[in-house]
């Protein structure tokens, strides 16, 4: 007789409604929108002279912090601390949240990418805003870090803080996250103001489009799911026969 175990509790990740899903496309179009627009009239204009405001106030106690910070949040970067997270979630006997975790922040993530391929912005002059790290190409709009930064606020928020305290101090926390990584790009000199404001825009917009997707699609069959349940240490359906 095949041995049964009782199916994993849910993870209660907020966002059920297909609702959601009309409010993403609505981000994507604004995301998009603010992409070409700042494409357009933002070099030179606002959001250049916003870089150049921030190049006397640089000094190496900063610099320092903010190139370790380009390091830490490089495509190899997230890679390792999501591969980490999630590997840690499944070793804690957490497998559904490591796999609900570790999507919504790669879709997250990732949805950098679309906004790239679909905007196009070229990177700030390196002479106009002294750049300290080099970068160039049509890759400026949204800004990566910001992006995953983002994602793993919201990942931190949605999937692993269980109660409204909790939720709170960690959207706090992740509010700082966000705002340090933005402002690194822009001290740096590798993005633009309204780069940084349209990962944090794009990120959210593909969390929200996924959140009904897990919820309703994805998490149920998991959730009944042997290798689940066995990872789990689900306790076993006693036989009544």
């Amino acid at each position: 007789m095949k041995e049964a175990l009782r199916p994993v509790p849910s993870l209660g990740v907020p966002g059920k409604s297909w609702l959601l899903l009309a409010a993403s496309l609505g981000l994507f179009t604004l995301t998009f929108v603010l992409g070409h627009l700042a494409k357009t009239y933002g070099s030179p204009g606002p959001d250049l002279a916003m870089d150049q405001l921030l190049i006397p106030g640089r000094n190496p106690i900063l610099t320092g912090l903010f190139l370790a910070l380009h390091s830490l949040f490089s495509p190899l970067g997230n890679v390792i601390i999501l591969a980490f997270a999630c590997l840690l979630l499944a070793i804690l006997k957490r497998p559904l949240t490591a796999i609900a975790f570790g999507s919504l922040v790669s879709i997250g993530w990732l949805s950098s990418e679309v906004g790239k391929i679909a905007v196009l912005r070229l990177r700030p002059p390196t002479e106009a805003t002294q750049a300290l790290i080099a970068e160039a190409g049509h890759d400026s709009f949204p800004s990566g870090h910001t992006a995953f930064a983002a994602a793993l606020a919201w990942g931190a928020v949605l999937v692993l803080a269980q109660t409204r305290h909790q939720r709170t101090v960690t959207a706090v926390a992740g509010a700082v996250l966000v705002t340090v990584v933005a402002y690194s790009r822009l001290y740096l000199g590798v993005h633009y103001p309204s780069d940084v404001m349209g990962a944090v825009l794009i990120s959210t917009a593909a969390i929200l489009f996924w959140l009904p997707l897990w919820n309703r699609m994805v998490e149920p069959p998991l959730r009944r799911s042997f290798l689940i349940a066995r990872m789990t240490d689900s306790p076993i359906i006693p036989n009544s026969t």
